[in-house]
């Protein structure tokens, strides 16, 4: 024990840095190609890089969200579990494939990047599903390393090619890049973790009942999900239909970057905290844990939300486009309403470990439909900065909701 208790440090900081460099290349990527490509031009790609990120909370139907907390709470028949979530991902990224053939080739700037698209939103997808199944292991370190070859490996390696090399990168070129470091991850773990699958296969058994259980509860947190996509994502498909492809550029670009928040948050504060409150939640001290993941998560969002202000103007300054100067004003509601997002975790977390999958979906419902109606609206009559109070707006409701279904002692603060 007390050995573990003085490399938690060293770990908890490594996989901060981790994760956190991933992420930040990610952003570094997205920002070094604002100023690279045309504006038009960056804006196919960020629309291309918004649906690879729905993408995956669509494919998996979120069965994780069962798999996980289940695992936890119920720790037998652990591989069997896993075999039978991989036999359902299988099956969805069939039904994906031919599903996204059809969709991708009637959409004009998606048309000729298809078969790329389709093995990257796989590809994506299996690899966020093997890093949340070594989070709720616990094995948080080996989870970030993966995510830093998988993420900053092909971020890096685009910027090799522009920078070093000097050769002219286009979007097939970035897509190409993206899916081979997906690919090579995948091979990565398989072959680190080959020594336990293998140990674990005679014992594997496909478990319909189980399975059956968990698509009719994830189905619930499926539904919220896609609702709660559309909150973050539909404003950027819409200002691209409304004020066109280099508007949905600018927004995109802001939106990114405030996204910071949640990635900062999720890595320093639930990716740790979140599978211990999980199994704490039949025990005296789960109000307790509560209340220190509130205050965690206040902290930390605020934190990221002060950084992001303090560092977006010098970066506008360095890409040196006036076009994306000139909507500045749009990372402060953007930061505000990504901070009340991620306060309203903890309001969030309590009803996913209580069970009231059911209050979930009705909050995200309620906020994803009311989301569009405003956005359209305002987008319409006030252009960029409608989109972004539309999402503003919808982060203050869905905080207010969220807060008001969980009803708990813990929350007295």
């Amino acid at each position: 024990m007390p050995i573990k208790l003085r490399s938690l440090p060293f770990n908890k900081l490594s996989s901060f840095f981790l994760r956190i460099s991933a992420m930040a290349s990610k952003f570094i990527i997205f920002t070094i190609l604002s100023k690279y490509f045309d504006t038009e031009t960056y804006g196919v790609y960020s629309l291309q890089a918004t649906t690879i990120t729905i993408a995956i909370f669509i494919l998996g139907f979120d069965f994780y969200n069962y798999t996980i907390r289940d695992i936890l709470i119920n720790k037998e028949n652990t591989s069997s579990k896993i075999f039978t979530s991989l036999s359902l991902y299988v099956t969805s990224y069939l039904l994906f494939t031919i599903i996204g053939y059809f969709l991708f080739t009637s959409i004009d700037y998606f048309a000729d990047f298809t078969f790329l698209l389709i093995i990257i939103c796989i590809t994506e997808h299996l690899n966020q599903e093997i890093y949340r199944l070594l989070l709720a292991f616990k094995k948080v370190l080996v989870a970030n390393i993966l995510l830093f070859v998988r993420v900053a490996g092909w971020t890096l390696f685009v910027l090799y090619q522009i920078y070093a090399v000097g050769i002219e990168v286009t979007i097939r070129d970035v897509l190409l890049i993206w899916m081979w470091f997906n690919i090579m991850t995948l091979l990565l773990t398989f072959v680190l973790f080959w020594k336990i699958i293998s140990s674990a296969l005679s014992s594997i058994r496909f478990k319909k009942d189980w399975l059956l259980k968990g698509i009719r509860i994830s189905m619930i947190f499926y539904v919220a999900t896609i609702f709660l996509k559309i909150i973050e994502y539909s404003n950027r498909y819409i200002v691209e239909g409304v004020l066109g492809e280099a508007a949905a550029g600018i927004f995109s670009f802001y939106s990114n970057f405030a996204m910071v928040i949640g990635i900062y948050v999720s890595t320093i504060v639930v990716s740790y905290e979140l599978p211990d409150l999980i199994e704490s939640s039949t025990g005296d001290n789960f109000n307790s844990k509560l209340k220190n993941f509130k205050k965690l998560l206040i902290v930390h969002s605020l934190v990221a939300s002060f950084a992001v202000l303090i560092f977006m103007y010098p970066i506008l300054i360095w890409q040196g486009k006036p076009e994306f100067i000139s909507y500045w004003p749009l990372i402060v509601l953007f930061t505000v309403g990504m901070c009340l997002m991620n306060i309203s975790l903890v309001y969030h977390s309590y009803l996913y470990i209580k069970h009231k999958e059911k209050k979930l979906l009705e909050i995200v419902v309620i906020s994803g439909i009311i989301n569009v109606v405003i956005t359209y609206g305002l987008c319409k009559f006030y252009g960029l900065y409608g989109a972004a109070g539309a999402f503003l707006i919808t982060a203050v409701l869905m905080y207010l909701l969220r807060r008001n279904a969980a009803k708990n002692k813990a929350f007295s603060v």
